[in-house]
């Protein structure tokens, strides 16, 4: 279906390396400090896990909008666990815990079924060797 591109440019004496993707503003990213890194930059660890947060967001955004779903708030906290195994260092089991806000009681349990559905669609959690444990919560709120 396509090709994504990035491209990282890094020397031998800055810890920072410079990241891009599709021509946008580059970010820099450094080891996180557990591996010798600075305090307060983006790592590659960090990019693992918020590719996982927010590709689960857009996935579930299009299956609500294709079911007709309406839905107020989605914010989703993501534990990855770094392990070290029998083949080294590995993500092996990653917590999402999604926090949907909807508008009414009845809506609880198909929404419950849409949230497991985007974990199970989730092309980036589909793509990954790790164990997937979904905690979601879901709070019911009238439209003001």
């Amino acid at each position: 279906m396509g090709i994504y591109h990035s491209k990282a440019i890094g020397t031998e004496d800055n810890i920072k390396l410079e990241v891009t993707a599709r021509d946008l503003d580059s970010i820099d990213v450094t080891p996180p400090p557990e591996f010798k890194g600075p305090e307060g930059h983006i790592t590659p660890e960090d990019l693992f896990s918020m590719s996982i947060s927010s590709c689960y967001i857009l996935t579930f955004k299009a299956l609500a909008k294709y079911k007709k779903m309406n839905w107020q708030h989605l914010e989703v906290d993501v534990d990855a666990k770094l392990e070290k195994t029998s083949s080294g260092l590995k993500f092996t089991t990653v917590d999402i815990y999604p926090k949907l806000t909807v508008c009414c009681e009845s809506n609880i349990d198909p929404f419950l079924k849409l949230l497991m559905k985007a974990k199970e669609s989730c092309l980036v959690t589909q793509s990954m060797n790790c164990e997937f444990n979904l905690k979601p919560k879901i709070r019911v709120k009238a439209k003001a």
